[in-house]
């Protein structure tokens, strides 16, 4: 019978192997992210409804060579186009619906699935994605493949298949390569927080709930990712390990109460970045791929960027007796204090966002030439708090902040 040194030991050699292996997997996916080599592409068919489905080149998996599925469409009218890489969560795939949304904002899309499946349901009682016969492996869980060496790792599946999709669009002749976003929803905001760590030619990324520090999160996630089997996530995939190296712009959409990802797993995550970050976390908010991809802000904020506008940005924080204030730049309407609204969400409570009662505050708007100032009282016994502004139907937020523990 093995006892606990000997499983202690085991353990550690395992995670030892793995970060040898790792670094392999880091190089290829770097050298990856630098390659202007489109993948192959074993099939494009051009469908009905002027969509694209494409089978193109992925990671080999247990050494067989993948294929990814994808849906993909240009806007009507002549490019070339900026483009997006689309990155669905758990329970998704690659969505025609999600691709058209960006279509009507101008952008050329590819919607990618990650979990070895196609963009089709099949069955009538209990519908389920089509398996892919080319694709690599669905999602084991919550990083639930530790036996498995790297680059068979799920997780490397899936960076590949984004990296590999921005790649393909950087061949289009109707696509503007570097005009290229990211976004992903969910398990695909996981996805993205890890992929622009090692490619940063992304314009810029809007990952949807889904961040870093996952072991941190006082729910399933959490209870999983501190035990000790899983030391490889903190090691090899924690998106913090490389996030900053992305300097490009990135927006950050999730739920004041969000049942999955929490607020300040997120907060720790988009902290680490030196480039600019944009916030919205909408009150009302709920989780799932059509919720995700229905709020205007993340399409007005890639419009922003490649137009080279400012959004709304929050700085300076301060705390005088139970007063907090913060600072608000890049306000574009003239009569402020009709244009725009704030409300200030706090909590009395620690753990997870979900488990926390959120109250709200009446803010005070002070206007000035260099923009606005939000100013409300915060109980002493508050431990998280946010403010949010809206102006002409789009929220935005500070910084999740926190009392220390």
């Amino acid at each position: 019978m093995i006892n606990i040194k000997q499983t202690l030991l085991l353990i550690t050699l395992m995670l030892f192997s793995y970060s040898v292996l790792a670094n392999d997997v880091f190089v290829a996916l770097d050298k990856l992210a630098q390659s202007e080599q489109a993948p192959k592409v074993y099939a494009n068919k051009l469908l009905d409804d002027g969509f694209q489905e494409i089978y193109f080149e992925g990671a080999t998996f247990e050494g067989k060579q993948t294929r990814i599925f994808a849906f993909y469409k240009a806007p009507e009218g002549k490019g070339p186009f900026p483009a997006m890489v689309l990155v669905h969560g758990g329970g998704g795939s690659a969505f025609k619906e999600w691709v058209d949304k960006w279509n009507n904002a101008g952008f050329a899309a590819i919607s990618i699935a990650t979990e070895g499946q196609t963009g089709y349901l099949t069955g009538k009682k209990q519908p389920k994605w089509e398996k892919n016969k080319w694709g690599g492996p669905r999602r084991p869980g919550i990083y639930n493949d530790p036996e498995r060496a790297t680059n068979n790792q799920w997780m490397n599946q899936s960076v590949t298949a984004a990296i590999q999709a921005h790649n393909l669009l950087r061949s289009f002749n109707e696509v503007k390569k570097d005009e290229i976003g990211i976004s992903g929803i969910s398990w695909g905001g996981v996805i993205t927080s890890t992929v622009i760590g090692f490619d940063q030619r992304f314009a810029f990324a809007i990952p949807i709930y889904g961040s870093g520090f996952l072991d941190t999160m006082q729910n399933k996630y959490g209870k999983i990712l501190s035990k000790p089997t899983h030391n490889y996530y903190r090691e090899i995939w924690e998106p913090a390990l490389r996030i900053a190296k992305f300097k490009n712009p990135t927006f950050w959409l999730t739920g004041l109460k969000e049942n999955n990802f929490s607020l300040d797993a997120q907060a720790n995550t988009y902290k680490l970045l030196q480039g600019i970050h944009y916030q919205s976390i909408q009150p009302t908010l709920k989780h799932s791929h059509k919720y995700g991809w229905a709020p205007k802000e993340p399409y007005i904020f890639a419009r922003s960027v490649l137009n080279h506008k400012l959004l709304p940005a929050f700085y300076d924080e301060k705390i005088m007796n139970e007063i907090v204030s913060i600072n608000v730049k890049n306000i574009q309407n003239n009569d402020t204090e009709n244009s725009i609204s704030s409300i200030l969400y706090y909590t009395n409570d620690l753990g997870h966002t979900l488990d926390r009662k959120w109250h709200e505050k009446p803010v005070k708007i002070n206007t000035s030439k260099n923009g606005i100032t939000l100013a409300s009282t915060l109980p002493k016994t508050a431990t998280a708090w946010v403010f949010n502004i809206e102006t002409n139907g789009l929220i935005y937020s500070s910084e999740l902040s926190e009392r220390a523990k």
